[in-house]
């Protein structure tokens, strides 16, 4: 019992329990590692959980293998053409008519974290027209794969890269204009915008999407500047729905190279936006604020970048919602008409004002060019600031406090002021009202009213009117804006120092369309720029380097582009102490358009001499520049009158555009000019760049003259010095500048004598002065203009006078040429051009001989009555003086003219004077027939004897003013001088008279009882109009200037006559008497009967039937009287009704 005990404590033991460490397998034992080892394989227990384990590994093996399977049909890209098409499906299907769009591919993959996500690449929007709207590089979705899996869409977030959009192709939807909206709609509007937001909201927590990613999105915009765009670069825009229902916006803008951040916050509660805060930072303002011309520069507007703060609050339910803005503009410039100035500073503060329903600005202001304006504002609807308001609109209201513009002047405190302004922009028809500006400082008050109208037109219509009754001169200046104006408002700055503007009169206007645009500048004319002011007790800077003017008064005139400045007096200050009085003058700027710009000074200054020529001599003028003159050698009192014009944008010596003009009295100089010495000095003196000249009275060596002085100026002036003298000379004083003259030259000469380098200039009117050529037999009677001048020539050899450069001018006179005088007279003539009469061109040249002068006349023209009279009055020797009277006279004249503009061609001839007197001489001539003339003068023993021939006598009658009826004839004419004259014998042969009205008056006077003609008798058969003559023959007596006939008679086919008398007297009257005989051939032949010829015939010459007649009147217009008794009378019996 006990070993079985024993045994059975043995063989159970206690249980024993081995760890899993533990544990090794049988054939690990030693017994196993014998050299045959006797392996014992125990079966394996299975359990439970084992098999649990292995079924899970089957599942996740069978996932392994699907989702493998489902990866690779993705990332191969199995699905993306199926999935490209039903994308274009969905989009055809959900775009408006007219839009589509197309997408070039569409990838599904695998994204990170096992999301999925769908890449759309290639996406292009396509308007109306084919037109592209806009393009998208990519288009990815990230998709929740859980949620897809639970049969849910849930896009966690949308990421936009390279879009490119094309503004120009966007459907228009009209212009957003803030004048279509009222102010107190304000609130209406910030609760649309909280209202998108919760819709925006809504969407990203419908879709479940957190985030939406832009990149990368272009398109252009307009700017400024007409014309152009600006390129718009959306770089980044972060879209995020964060957890605690902030939505947030943040990305970067790029505007022309600029980069702009921006931030956007809106905060919700309980689902519901109650706030939102938006910044920008670094906008750059230039694109769209600055306007450029073609080439870039700056023209009009505001260049810089800012920053803005936006702060929205919604409206609690029954509340209102609050509207805050901050605008900081940095560093930056204006620009208006390319006229840069920098600001500092630009910050304005916006509110909604609910209870006032209107915009306030508070605690603005803005630094500018040193200067700075803090202001408040407030915009309102009309009606709720004037309820009876028939137009909508909005009443504005600025006002400034404070404002300080910085002094233009060194040293001088800046203006302080407040200004107001008040009126309102009406909508219905566009236009802005100030009606009320008002501007006060302690120096000063201006009031004034602006309009705009705006239209159609490419500008507004413009209207500014200023008031100024009193104000500092500073500060106009101060608050003159720089871009008016420019250049009249720089003047006003630079020149303008100290003093009152009072009266003051501003007014602009621009009509409709005035501004053109771009690079067309705005150069207002007189109609559109009015300023006017008066201002008292200022320093007016006339130029840089001339003396300024001293409490001064005067008037401004603007007007267009002109600027007039009339300064009523001052005094100018120049060296030693001494003053100079200003008494009036003008300052002119023509036009501050132009370019360079130029002013015109117009001053009358009075004082002592020395001291006004002080001036004179000191820049910018320099009048003693060159001269040996000093101020000290002046004595005197005078007025000067001071003109220039000189540029006024760049400083500088005055260009050669100035005069000095000074009025003198008892004026000196204490040294000679020219060898004279001058006092006594009253006159006008004037000064050039050039030239130094005085014109008045005076006296030169103590003898009276009326004085023109002129020097030249500078190195390079080209002005000669010249003296005029000028005085009324009788005989003696004319022969003492010129002898000789005394034979050709009687009576008072106005003369003026020119010193020259090479002589003196003499100018002598002659209209008082009889100017005689006896040898021509021409005279120029006084009171005849005439103007003789020419150059003395003082380096001609001693005991010569020469007169060179002699010019001759008057009613018909003209010549041109020299002479030489010595103490005989005449020496030598060449003269050019000749006219004596109106119609003369000659040339001739006189040189004195032994005995006389030799004259050779050439010429195209010459009138010949002058010497046909002298010719009629050889007795009449005046002008003639001893041997002085004697000439040799050649003419060659290709054309001479005699009464009644008849002319002789080729006439050539010579001619001996003797005492005045022709003594011999030759002519041939051609008349306008072309018959020859030959004329010749001799003697006869002790007697002149003058011979004619031609055969075209009627062209020379008409020639010499004698006969206008007659055509040809050959003419055979001598006379021989007697004691009172010439007389001779005219033998005429074929001639005819055509249109002779006194034979005309024979042929039709009645001469009988029943009133019948002489041509009616016979039937009317002469020719009333044209006779012709076989020959005609007198006896010509030409006695004291009174031309007779005797014994003269005339025959022809038809008619003839006898007659005897008076042909012309010294009156120029006709005094003849004669018979007239009709049908003469046959009448005649009973004076040809034998011892009852003279009984019958009356004569050798008479017929049987005549008419007596009588010549009377005027040589050139005779009244005929006939006897009609004569006709009845025959023969010898007429002897009876004859006129005696």
């Amino acid at each position: 019992m006990k070993d079985r005990n024993d045994k059975e404590t043995y063989i159970r033991g206690e249980r024993t329990r081995f760890s899993r460490r533990e544990r090794v397998a049988f054939h690990r034992f030693p017994s196993a590692q014998t050299h045959d080892p006797n392996i014992v394989h125990t079966r394996p227990h299975h359990r439970f959980s084992h098999a649990c384990a292995r079924l899970f590994l089957f599942f996740v093996l069978g996932f392994a293998i699907i989702f493998a399977a489902i990866f690779y049909i993705i990332e191969s890209g199995s699905l993306d053409r199926f999935l490209a098409e039903k994308a274009n499906e969905q989009i055809r299907t959900a775009m408006p008519e007219g839009y589509h769009a197309r997408i070039n591919a569409a990838a599904l993959r695998v994204g990170s974290g096992l999301s999925l996500r769908l890449n759309v690449s290639g996406v292009n929007l396509i308007g109306p027209g084919e037109k592209q709207i806009a393009s998208i590089g990519v288009l990815s979705f990230a998709i929740d794969p859980m949620s897809l899996a639970r049969g849910q869409i849930s896009v966690n977030s949308v990421q936009a890269d390279n879009i490119d959009v094309d503004s120009s192709a966007l459907p228009s939807t009209g212009t957003f204009r803030l004048t279509d909206h009222r102010i107190d709609s304000l609130p209406i509007l910030v609760e649309q915008i909280f209202t998108q937001t919760d819709f925006a909201r809504g969407i990203l927590s419908a879709a479940d999407t957190q985030t939406i990613q832009l990149s990368d999105i272009q398109f252009p915009v307009g700017s400024a500047s007409p014309g152009r765009t600006v390129s718009v670069d959306i770089r980044e825009v972060n879209l995020n729905l964060l957890p605690d229902g902030v939505l947030r916006v943040d990305g970067a803008v790029s505007l022309d190279d600029t980069t702009t951040g921006f931030t956007l916050e809106a905060i919700a509660e309980r689902g519901r936006t109650k706030s939102l805060q938006a910044e920008l930072s670094n906008i750059k303002l230039t694109p769209f604020l600055l306007q450029e011309n073609n080439a870039g520069e700056a023209m009009m507007g505001v260049e810089g970048t800012a920053d803005m703060a936006i702060a929205l609050t919604r409206a609690a339910p029954g509340g209102l919602p609050a509207v805050m803005a901050e605008f900081d503009v940095a560093k930056g410039r204006f620009v208006a008409d390319s006229i840069a100035r920098a600001f500092s500073d630009a910050r304005l503060n916006l509110t909604y004002d609910t209870t006032k329903q209107s915009l306030e600005l508070t605690d603005s202001s803005i630094e500018f060019d040193g200067s700075r304006f803090p202001f408040t504002a407030g915009i309102m609807d009309i009606d709720n600031f004037r309820p009876d308001a028939a137009q909508t609109g909005y009443a504005l209201d600025v006002l400034v406090r404070g404002g300080r513009f910085k002094s233009r002047e060194p040293g001088l405190p800046a203006l302080i002021f407040d200004a107001k302004f008040t009126g309102e922009y009406q909508t219905d028809n566009p236009r802005l009202l100030l009606d009320n500006i008002a501007v006060s400082s302690p120096q000063g008050i201006m009031a004034a009213s602006f309009k705009a109208v705006f239209g159609n037109a490419t500008s507004p219509e413009l209207s500014f009117g200023a008031r100024i009754e009193r104000m500092d001169t500073e500060a106009v200046k101060q608050l003159w804006p720089f871009w008016i104006a420019r250049k009249p408002r720089e003047w006003v700055s630079q020149n303008l120092h100290g003093g009152v503007v009072t009266d003051g009169d501003i007014a602009v206007y621009l009509p409709p369309g005035r501004i053109e645009g771009q690079g067309v500048p705005v150069n207002l004319d007189e109609t559109e720029l009015k300023i006017a002011f008066d201002i008292d007790d200022t320093r007016i800077t006339l130029n840089e380097q001339f003396p300024d003017v001293n409490r001064s008064d005067a008037r401004v005139e603007i007007n267009g582009g002109s600027v007039d400045v009339e300064i009523e007096e001052g005094t100018l200050n120049i060296a030693k102490g001494r003053t100079i009085r200003l008494a009036e003058g003008t300052f002119a700027i023509a036009d501050s358009y132009a370019k360079p710009l130029t002013g015109e000074v117009d001053v009358m200054l009075a004082g002592r001499i020395p001291d006004l020529v002080e001036l004179a001599a000191a820049p910018p003028i320099n009048a003693l520049k060159g001269l040996d003159f000093t101020p000290d050698d002046f004595t005197g009192d005078a007025q000067v009158n001071v003109r220039a014009r000189f540029p006024l944008d760049e400083p500088g010596p005055l260009p050669p555009n100035w005069s000095v003009a000074a009025d003198i009295s008892e004026g000196k100089l204490a040294k000679p000019v020219s060898g004279y010495t001058v006092a006594d000095l009253a006159g006008l003196l004037e000064i050039v760049p050039d030239r130094l000249a005085f014109e008045g009275s005076g006296s030169a060596n103590g003898v009276p003259l009326d004085i023109e002085w002129a020097e030249p100026l500078g190195p390079n002036s080209k002005a000669e010095s010249v003296l005029w003298l000028a005085a009324d000379l009788d005989d003696a004083q004319r022969e003492k500048l010129a002898p000789g003259l005394g034979s050709y030259v009687d009576g008072p000469i106005s003369m003026a004598v020119v010193n020259e380098p090479e002589g003196s200039r003499v100018t002598l009117d002659l209209r008082k002065t009889v100017l005689s050529l006896p040898w021509l037999g021409w005279q120029k009677p006084s009171g005849t203009p005439a103007t003789l001048s020419f150059r003395v020539d003082t380096e001609s050899k001693e005991g010569l006078t020469v007169l060179e450069d002699l010019e001759l001018s008057g009613s018909g006179l003209a010549a041109s040429g020299s002479v030489t005088l010595d103490k005989d007279g005449l020496l030598s003539t060449t003269l050019a051009h000749v006219a004596l009469t109106k119609g003369d061109d000659v040339n001739i040249a006189i040189q004195r001989e032994q005995n006389g002068l030799d004259v050779v006349v050439t010429g195209r023209s010459f009138m010949a009555s002058p010497i046909l009279d002298h010719l009629s009055s050889p007795e009449d020797d005046s002008g003639s003086t001893g041997d002085s009277g004697n000439a040799r006279i050649h003419f060659d004249l290709a054309r001479v003219t005699g009464e009644g503009g008849r002319q002789l061609s080729s006439v050539a001839g010579d001619l001996l004077v003797r005492k005045g007197d022709i003594a011999s001489g030759s002519l041939s001539a051609t008349t306008a027939t072309g018959q020859p003339v030959t004329l010749k003068l001799g003697r006869d023993g002790a007697d002149k004897t003058v011979s004619l021939a031609t055969s075209g006598t009627g062209a020379l009658l008409r020639f010499l003013g004698v006969y206008q009826k007659m055509s040809g004839g050959t003419l055979d004419l001598n006379l021989v001088e007697t004691g009172s004259g010439w007389r001779g014998m005219l033998d005429l042969a074929e001639f005819r008279l055509i249109n002779d009205q006194q034979l005309k008056q024979l042929l039709s006077s009645p001469t009988a009882a029943n009133g019948k003609s002489l041509n009616a008798a016979y039937r009317n058969q002469i020719n009333e109009s044209e006779q012709r003559f076989q020959r005609a023959q007198a006896v010509i007596d030409i006695s004291d200037g009174v031309l007779q006939v005797s014994d003269a008679f005339v025959r022809g086919d038809q008619v003839g006559a006898t007659f005897k008398g008076v042909v012309r007297d010294a009156a120029g009257n006709i005094d003849m008497t004669g018979t007239f005989m009709p049908a003469y051939g046959l009448n005649r032949i009973f004076a040809e009967i034998p011892i009852f010829g003279p009984l019958l015939g009356n004569g050798n010459d008479k017929g049987l039937f005549g008419i007596t007649f009588k010549l009377t009147g005027k040589t050139a217009d005779p009244d005929l009287v006939v006897n009609p008794l004569s006709a009845i009378a025959p023969g010898v019996f007429r002897k009876i009704f004859e006129f005696q």
